[in-house]
């Protein structure tokens, strides 16, 4: 018996040394191959699933409050149209693919009436911890201290306003889509080239363009001032570009993903839970990595090891 385990041992052992070698040949040939490596050694390094783990946990706990929020300062402190709290509504079932269909979010967002003001503002807490978990972990992944120091009535107003500018372009980037692909419909329309076989996947295509725009200003915003980097945005910027098509493809994956794990009957009522903690575990996951992608770019690795500036050199 103990021969057998022996041979099995040095049998796996082998299969190992050989997917090694196979591995750090194939990041020789392939520098792209080599910086995915290094962007997943970080990301483990670094423990990226526990601290998404911690993103989801948040997010989770502010979905529903800050959605009655959004709903609540739209139709009354704003006063902006019933087209503009529609918008709303599309914006969230655009990032909740596979389970829209099943969460009542008009139904959520009208518990304005009965929730208030003032108790949804004292649940918009629970959305600042949830960006200052996601701005420790962006700040850990680019290997810096978590906390990042300074004032703390800065940083959690700074927190505050990257939770309002997240919800004002997600909102934007659905009006936008909306308007495009209108517009570019009826001049199809006006130009009678609307029964052309391929114009639906043309007006998709455009929606998909716009929210990939949108996409990597969020990347874009988030790398360059929440993970303290001194990169400038033009060195920032690919990775703010693969962190949205990556996003867009997950969508289209999502949709197989979520609807499988509400389909399984060990979840029973609790479906939609389990499909939208899978999801956002899964972007949270994604986000981490694009960071770690991000930070292990050698023209963002050499940014960030120079020495900062003096302040006679900044003219301060």
């Amino acid at each position: 018996m103990s021969r057998v385990v022996g041979v099995m041992r040095r049998r796996v052992e082998s299969e190992h040394e050989r997917a090694v070698r196979v591995l750090r040949g194939a990041r020789r040939r392939s520098p792209w191959f080599d910086h995915l490596s290094r962007a997943y050694e970080r990301y483990q390094e670094h423990r990226g699933d526990r601290m998404a783990a911690a993103i989801t946990y948040f997010g989770f706990l502010s979905f529903f409050p800050l959605l009655a929020l959004a709903y609540a300062l739209l139709g009354y402190v704003v006063g902006i149209s019933e087209q503009a709290r529609g918008y709303l509504v599309d914006a969230i079932n655009s990032v909740l693919p596979g389970i829209a269909d099943r969460l009542a979010v008009e139904q959520i967002a009208q518990a304005k009436a009965t929730a208030g003001v003032i108790g949804l503002v004292g649940l918009l807490i629970i959305g600042v911890a949830w960006v200052e978990a996601l701005r420790e972990s962006l700040r850990e992944i680019w290997g810096h201290d978590p906390t990042g120091g300074g004032n703390f009535l800065k940083r959690k107003l700074g927190d505050v306003g990257v939770l309002v500018f997240l919800g004002m372009v997600l909102i934007v980037s659905v009006a936008v889509s909306t308007i495009t692909t209108s517009g570019t419909n009826w001049a199809l329309h006006v130009l009678g080239l609307d029964r052309m076989f391929g114009m639906g996947v043309l007006l998709r295509l455009l929606a998909v363009a716009v929210a990939i725009c949108f996409n990597a200003l969020i990347f874009l915003v988030l790398f360059s001032r929440l993970t303290g980097t001194r990169a400038p945005w033009r060195r920032i910027i690919r990775g703010a570009l693969f962190g949205a098509v990556g996003l867009e493809i997950l969508k289209l994956l999502a949709t197989f993903l979520v609807g499988h794990t509400t389909r399984n009957p060990v979840y029973a009522s609790f479906a939609v839970v389990a499909g939208l903690l899978v999801w956002m575990n899964v972007v949270s996951r994604f986000t981490l990595f694009t960071a770690a992608w991000t930070a292990t770019r050698r023209v963002v690795l050499s940014a960030d090891r120079a020495p900062p500036p003096k302040a006679e050199d900044t003219g301060r």
